[in-house]
C-alpha cells in the first residue's frame, strides 16, 4: 500500500525546485504545503531549501543580494513579488517584453530631454568651428 501522508525532513525539502515554467507563486504554495509536513525542520532550514530551489530570476537576483534572514520575510517578499508581477502584467503588452532577469521594458525607462544649448562651446585646443548663421 502506498503511504500518501508520509513524514518528510529538510534533505526532502532541499531536493524541491522550481520548474521551468512554475510561477514564484505556485511554486511557494508547493513548498509552503512541503515545509507544513516537516514538523521537526525549522525555519532556518526551510529558507535554505527554498532559495536552492529558485530558478534562475530577478527574485533569486533579490533574495541572495537582500538581508531577509527568516522563511516568514522570505514568504511575505515572494507574494510581494507576486503581487507585483501580477499587477504589472495588467499594465499591457511592454511587461511581456522583459528577459528572464526582469530588464525594465522600454516603455518605463526615462527619457531624456535633448540638451538646451544656445551656442557653440568655446573650444580650448585652438581648433576653431564654423560660425552659425544667424537669420
Amino acid at each position: 500500500m502506498i503511504q500518501t501522508y508520509r513524514l518528510y525532513s529538510a534533505d526532502n525539502l532541499y531536493m524541491l525546485r522550481q520548474g521551468k515554467d512554475e510561477l514564484l507563486r505556485e511554486y511557494a504554495a508547493r513548498f509552503s504545503h512541503e515545509y507544513s509536513r516537516c514538523p521537526d525542520t525549522d525555519d532556518r532550514a526551510a529558507f535554505g531549501a527554498f532559495k536552492s530551489g529558485l530558478r534562475k530570476s530577478n527574485f533569486r537576483y533579490l533574495v541572495h543580494s537582500n538581508p531577509w534572514n527568516t522563511y516568514a520575510e522570505l514568504m511575505k517578499q515572494a507574494a510581494i513579488d507576486t503581487k507585483a508581477k501580477y499587477f504589472n502584467s495588467k499594465r499591457g503588452p511592454a511587461t511581456e517584453s522583459r528577459s528572464t532577469f526582469g530588464d525594465p521594458p522600454l516603455a518605463s525607462a526615462p527619457t531624456l530631454a535633448p540638451p538646451q544649448h544656445s551656442a557653440l562651446a568655446p573650444n580650448n585646443q585652438g581648433t576653431q568651428h564654423p560660425k552659425r548663421k544667424d537669420g
